[in-house]
């Protein structure tokens, strides 16, 4: 898959690997505004290239962000669709930035190119647009740094105050769970990578959400083996029992890894749900923003990993997060 650049920034970061950043063309005689909101788009994806986003996620408990004082209004808000409603600037900075991939093993991917794929603004106010993401090999000590892993796609609508800057967002991630099984390099439907990632969230609960963010205790009613009885995993099978490891675990997560292994693992495609993927998704978070996220990822998901029903994700909260349910719709002349 390659890309039809209209124009370019290309520039060094640090890590030395390129990034591009590409915008759809802007047609003669455009509006000052057309401009001025694709502009405004591709500035924001642009913070997504790694490592852009570090800067910004260290950040990103603040009231506010220097980097991004023209792009989001103080009070902005919005959807990503299937993750969640994020209604404030923070838990809307922390999504676009603190979810961006970062280089981890075993695939090492991170965003190095952006593409504005696919751009509208018929008003002022409201834009649509299409990006591509570029997720390459972010290891400088493998013949593979470089190379291409995959592409990610997100649609949607942008909302803009008068000043320009983006106050409500209505975006969508399709084959988000084919996505992160490339990311990964695994098979999430495999019961021991379910398992195994069960027991990451676990460990990482433990070590991000403490004091009193903590979300898992010991339960002295909790052991290794009425664990794997639980499961139905015999204690003769060995390699499976070796490669889950949980006498890693402290008690907490060990406690912590019996109740989640007792809700659906979940789909990726549907991260706003009480399943284990949404508190994945919301323990990257927790190493931002402990306070705010750690209930998330702990046993009653802190409601945001619980489950909401079709409806109400789609349609019923719309007034209250968009202010409109016409809101992405341009005003009448």
């Amino acid at each position: 898959m390659g890309f039809h650049l209209n124009f370019k920034n290309i520039f060094s970061i640090s890590l030395g690997l390129s990034s591009v950043v590409s915008a759809a063309v802007i047609p003669r005689d455009s509006p000052s505004y057309y401009t001025r909101n694709l502009n405004t788009i591709t500035s924001i994806y642009q913070y997504t290239i790694y490592p852009n986003q570090l800067p910004i996620v260290a950040q990103a408990t603040q009231e506010s962000i220097p980097q991004l004082a023209n792009l989001f209004s103080p009070t902005v808000a919005g959807r990503i669709q299937d993750i969640g409603n994020f209604t404030d600037f923070r838990t809307s900075i922390e999504y676009f930035f603190g979810l961006a991939p970062t280089p981890r093993a075993p695939k090492n991917g991170a965003i190095s190119a952006i593409d504005i794929t696919q751009f509208s603004s018929g008003c002022p106010s409201v834009a649509a647009s299409t990006v591509v993401f570029t997720i390459s090999v972010w290891d400088d000590t493998t013949k593979s740094y470089g190379e291409v892993l995959t592409y990610l796609k997100q649609s949607g609508f942008w909302h803009f105050n008068d000043q320009g800057q983006v106050d409500y967002y209505d975006l969508n991630i399709p084959a988000l769970g084919d996505f992160t099984g490339i990311l990964q390099g695994v098979d999430f439907s495999s019961q021991l990578v379910q398992l195994l990632a069960t027991k990451e969230v676990c460990a990482g609960a433990q070590a991000a959400c403490t004091g009193a963010n903590t979300q898992y205790y010991p339960n002295n009613g909790v052991s290794v083996n009425s664990i794997l009885k639980s499961l139905g995993i015999s204690l003769l099978n060995l390699s499976l029992i070796q490669q889950l490891d949980l006498g890693s675990l402290d008690l907490g997560g060990l406690n912590c890894f019996a109740q989640l292994t007792k809700k659906p693992f979940g789909d990726f495609n549907k991260l706003w749900s009480d399943s284990v993927v949404c508190r994945v998704v919301h323990l990257m978070l927790a190493v931002i923003d402990p306070v705010d996220h750690c209930p998330h990822v702990g046993p009653t998901g802190g409601m945001k990993c619980v489950n909401y029903g079709y409806e109400d994700r789609l349609f019923l909260s719309d007034a209250a997060l968009f202010g409109d349910v016409h809101r992405f719709v341009c005003p009448a002349s």
